[in-house]
């Protein structure tokens, strides 16, 4: 294993730094790089990063903008940042990758499979959605996680948030995986100014009409209960995406990686085994 996940390494793509965490085994069987969602850090993927550290060569980051990453000045696209990403991967001799991405982070990386596929191992996309004219809505708790209240500390604020958009009660039931949630979100929390860049980024995304074209093996991933990236929008990809294998958690939210995460960690093993 590869350094402590408790010490962020920084990684100069030129006009900036990105932040991650890596774990790795010593003689890796490939490379999986996550990619989190909106007001999310690296820190979020600590229930995979050590499991797939046992085989792979596992990486998280920082996007822009987030975490000990670089602050932007400017308002940015998913298509910069799935450049990011590409650069991240070819500055540390981590391509071809299998890329895990869950909400805005598998925006990122259908992004990064249409605009640079000979990075690209495979895809994982959890929790997440095509765009454009086929996205699917969220439903009103979902609505209001995307109005985070910035009067609360960063730790009540993620609970409040996640409170919405998990399975109701997840929360309640499993405090340890509450607490960690809060303490992932106090680390470099995300300003009021860095989150609405952010969130005007995923307004970009719009992959609808290259689906077809994805030739990379393709595993989604969606809880029907997702009230944020409404369970349609997972059917929508697998649905068209050539050969992609889909798995459903029922009665599970936005995050299984959390709400599954014993079974989210086998299921993508056993997919990434198969390419």
């Amino acid at each position: 294993m590869t350094g402590p996940l408790s010490e962020p390494r920084l990684c100069n793509i030129g006009t900036r730094t990105l932040a991650y965490d890596e774990i790795r085994p010593e003689h890796p069987q490939g490379n999986v790089l996550f990619l989190t969602g909106l007001g999310s850090n690296r820190l979020g993927w600590r229930g995979q990063l050590p499991v797939f550290g046992e085989k792979y060569r596992a990486l998280a980051i920082d996007h822009r903008d987030t975490g000990d990453s670089d602050p932007a000045d400017t308002d940015y696209s998913t298509a910069d940042q799935a450049d990011d990403a590409a650069a991240f991967l070819r500055a540390m001799n981590a391509a071809p990758a299998h890329i895990v991405g869950i909400s805005m982070g598998g925006f990122i990386a259908l992004n990064l499979a249409v605009r640079w596929p000979e990075l690209v191992s495979s895809l994982t996309l959890v929790s997440t959605s095509a765009g454009g004219a086929s996205h699917v809505r969220p439903d009103g708790a979902g609505l209001d996680a995307l109005r985070p209240d910035f009067t609360l500390s960063p730790g009540e604020r993620a609970r409040r948030t996640y409170g919405l958009i998990m399975t109701p009660g997840f929360l309640e039931a499993n405090p340890q995986a509450a607490d960690t949630v809060a303490a992932n979100a106090s680390y470099r929390p995300l300003t009021p100014e860095r989150y609405a860049r952010q969130f005007r980024s995923t307004r970009t995304h719009d992959v609808t009409a290259e689906l077809d074209k994805l030739l990379v093996p393709t595993l989604v991933v969606h809880g029907d209960a997702d009230p944020l990236v409404r369970y349609e929008n997972g059917q929508h990809l697998a649905a068209h995406i050539p050969g992609a294998e889909f798995i459903t958690y029922p009665a599970t939210g936005h995050i299984p990686i959390v709400e599954r995460v014993e079974e989210f960690n086998q299921d993508v093993l056993e997919f990434l085994a198969g390419h």
